[in-house]
C-alpha cells in the first residue's frame, strides 16, 4: 500500500518548514452514500450465507441473537436467530435483551441534554451536584473530578461497587495467595449487594459512603480506567438536577420521544425476553448500578436511538460534539469518547490506507452481550445482541463488520465517480479553461488536468509544491467534501468542496524511514486569494437537486464556472 503524505501548512499547500513523512490520507473523501432498496443486496446476501454457515456449524449453539443494520434513515438488513434449547419466544426485532453497559449511552445523553439546558456544566466538579461526596474524610481526592472526566472514565474512580469481591466469591482466597481478611476490613465492608448475599439492594447513600473508604485507581485526569461507579454518580447527578428518579428522567426525555416502547428499566414480561437460559442476570436488580448498566431494550428500539444519534451527535449541545474523542484508551488505535469506545484503523480497506472510524459501545451481564456501532463516514449504524452462551459473539462481529464496510466503501466510491467525476469546461469559447476530476479507489476523486485561461495550473502547483516539500514522491490533488452548501440566485444547491495536495511515496521508500510516518497535522484552509480560498470548489446540482444531477463546478478563487461535458 502506498505511503501517503498530506502536505498542508500556512504556505501554499506546503509542509515546507519540515518535510514530515506521514500516512495522512484524509478520512473524508466522499459524501455519505445513498442506499437504495437493492444497493447492498449482494454483500448483505453474503453476510446471511456466512451467518447461516456458522449457525449450521454449531457456532451459535445455546445462543440466540438479533442483528440489525441501518442507514440514518432506514433499515437495510435484519437477521434473527433463535436457539430452541434456550426456550422462550422466537427472536424478532422486538425481543428484549439486557443491554448492560449500553445504558451508559443514555446516561451520557441525559447529561448532555441537561448541559444544553444550562442546568449543569460539564467542567463542574461532581461534588457541586453530589455534596455528600465531599463531606468527611475520603481516600479519593474529589477536587478535579468533573462531569466531563466521568463521561470519559478519566476520574480515576474504582470500577464496581457492591457486586465484585473475591472475599465472597472465592471459597478459599488462599488458593491464589490472599491472606485472611482482618476484623477491621470485615467491619468496613458494605452491608448491601453481594456483601448481603443480595438481600439488601445498594442505594446511592451506600455508594457515597463506600467511596469514602476505597482507594482511587488514578489521580483525576491522569489516566483512563473503566468505571461503572463513575456513571452511577452521573445518574445521581441527573436525579439531583432534574428532581426525578434517574429512570423516569431517561424515559421521559429520551425513550418516550424516540418511540422506544420496548425499552425499560423494569424487568419485562418473559414473553418478550430473549431467553438466555438458567443462570442469566435477566431479572437481576442492579439498584444503584442502574445508570451504568440497568436498561432493557430490543434491536428495533436501539436502531431508533442509534439513527437519532448519527443524525444529531453534533447538535445536542454547542459545548461538545458527542463523537469527539475525550481520552486515549489502551492501544494505538483506541480512544474513549463520552463514553463511546472509538476504534480507528487503516487496515480495513483493501485499496487505500484511509482510516475508518467506529464509534462503539459494548455491554455485558451474565447471559447477555450487546454492541452498538456507528460508522458516520458510511452513514451506517449496527446493533447486535446475543443471549445465552457468548462464544459466537466474535464471529458475529467479524463476519458482519468487515464485509459491510468494504461493500459500503465500494458503493460510496462508485457514487463519487458517477456523481462528480469527468471533464468540466468553460462554455465561453474565448476562455480556455477546463478541469478534469478522475477517480480511483486509492486516490478517490482527484484532479488530473487543470487549465485556467490557458495556464496549466496543475503543472505549476505541482512543481511548486514538490520543490518546497523536498520530495520526489508522486504528487496529486485530492478532493474532499466540507458538508456545507450554498444556494445560487436561481435556487440551485451547491456542494462546497476543498482540494488538498497529497504525496504518494510508494516508489520512494527513502522518504519513509522514520517513526514519524504517521504524524499528521492537517490544515484544509492554507491560503486565500482576494480573501477567497484558493482550494475551494462548488459543485452545482441541477434544478431537481439530486446528486446525480451535478452539472457544473465553480472554482471560487478563479471566478469561473465550468460545465460538465
Amino acid at each position: 500500500m502506498a505511503l501517503i503524505k498530506l502536505l498542508l501548512s500556512t504556505s501554499l499547500f506546503l509542509a515546507g518548514l519540515d518535510t514530515v513523512h506521514a500516512a495522512c490520507e484524509p478520512e473524508i473523501s466522499f459524501p455519505v452514500p445513498n442506499y437504495g432498496k437493492h444497493t447492498l443486496r449482494e454483500p448483505l446476501s453474503d453476510i446471511t450465507k456466512n451467518l447461516d454457515s456458522l449457525i449450521n456449524a454449531g457456532d451459535f449453539a445455546k445462543t440466540s441473537f438479533s442483528l440489525e443494520i441501518s442507514s440514518s434513515s432506514k433499515t437495510l438488513y435484519t437477521k434473527y436467530h433463535t436457539d430452541k434449547s434456550l426456550g422462550g419466544s422466537p427472536i424478532n426485532g422486538s425481543s428484549v435483551y439486557r443491554i448492560a453497559s449500553g445504558t451508559k449511552l443514555f446516561t451520557a445523553l441525559g447529561i448532555l441534554k441537561q448541559e444544553a439546558l444550562g442546568k449543569l456544566n460539564l467542567d463542574d466538579e461532581v461534588t457541586t451536584y453530589v455534596s455528600s461526596l465531599s463531606t468527611g474524610s475520603s481516600k479519593i481526592s474529589w477536587k478535579g473530578i468533573t462531569i466531563r472526566s466521568l463521561l470519559a472514565h478519566a476520574g480515576g474512580l474504582p470500577d464496581n461497587f457492591g457486586d465484585e469481591d473475591l472475599l465472597l466469591t472465592l471459597a478459599d482466597p488462599s488458593i491464589i495467595g490472599l491472606p485472611p481478611a482482618t476484623a477491621a476490613q470485615l467491619h468496613d465492608l458494605p452491608k448491601c449487594g453481594l456483601y448481603s448475599n443480595w438481600t439488601n439492594s445498594c442505594t446511592t447513600a451506600d455508594l457515597n459512603h463506600d467511596l469514602h473508604q476505597v482507594n482511587p485507581v488514578f489521580a483525576p485526569q491522569k489516566e483512563t480506567s473503566y468505571s461503572n461507579v463513575g456513571f452511577n454518580i452521573l445518574g445521581e447527578i441527573l436525579s439531583n438536577v432534574t428532581g426525578l428518579k434517574y429512570e423516569d428522567y431517561i424515559s421521559t426525555s429520551i425513550l418516550n420521544p424516540l418511540g422506544m416502547k420496548d425499552s425499560t428499566f423494569e424487568v419485562p414480561d418473559n414473553s418478550v425476553a430473549a431467553n438466555a437460559g438458567s443462570g442469566s442476570y435477566w431479572d437481576f436488580d442492579l439498584a444503584v448500578g442502574i445508570p451504568s448498566g440497568g436498561m432493557y431494550s430490543s434491536s428495533s428500539d436501539m436502531m431508533k436511538f442509534l439513527r437519532w444519534t448519527l443524525k444529531n451527535h453534533d447538535k445536542i449541545t454547542p459545548t461538545i460534539n458527542w463523537f469527539q474523542p475525550s481520552a486515549w484508551n489502551s492501544g494505538s488505535h483506541s480512544l474513549l469518547g463520552s463514553p463511546w469506545e472509538i476504534f480507528r484503523s487503516t487496515e480495513i480497506l483493501p485499496n487505500t490506507r484511509r482510516p475508518v472510524t467506529f464509534y462503539t459501545k459494548g455491554g455485558g451481564l451474565e447471559g447477555y452481550y450487546s454492541y452498538s456501532i456507528i460508522i458516520p463516514q458510511y452513514d451506517l449504524v449496527i446493533f447486535m445482541s446475543v443471549a445465552g452462551e457468548l462464544a459466537g459473539l466474535s464471529n458475529l462481529y467479524t463476519k458482519v463488520l468487515n464485509p459491510l464496510v468494504i461493500a459500503a466503501e465500494s458503493e460510496a466510491q462508485r457514487q463519487l465517480k458517477d456523481n462528480y467525476g469527468g471533464v468540466y469546461v468553460s462554455t465561453d469559447k474565448k476562455l480556455n479553461s477546463s478541469i478534469t476530476f478522475s477517480h480511483t479507489d486509492a486516490r478517490a476523486l482527484h484532479i488530473t488536468s487543470w487549465v485556467s485561461n490557458s495556464t496549466e495550473v496543475l503543472a505549476a502547483l505541482g512543481s511548486f509544491v514538490s520543490q518546497k516539500a523536498g520530495t520526489t514522491g508522486d504528487l496529486y490533488f485530492q478532493l474532499m467534501p466540507t458538508f456545507r452548501t450554498k444556494r445560487s440566485s436561481d435556487g440551485r444547491i451547491g456542494d462546497i468542496w476543498r482540494f488538498i495536495n497529497v504525496i504518494d511515496d510508494y516508489d520512494h521508500p527513502i522518504n519513509a524511514t522514520t517513526v514519524w510516518n504517521d504524524y499528521c497535522v492537517v490544515n484544509i484552509d492554507p491560503i486565500s486569494y482576494a480573501n477567497v480560498p484558493v482550494n475551494e470548489l462548488v459543485f452545482w446540482r441541477s434544478a431537481n437537486g439530486s446528486n446525480s444531477g451535478v452539472d457544473e463546478v465553480t472554482l471560487s478563487a478563479f471566478r469561473v464556472t465550468l460545465h460538465r461535458s
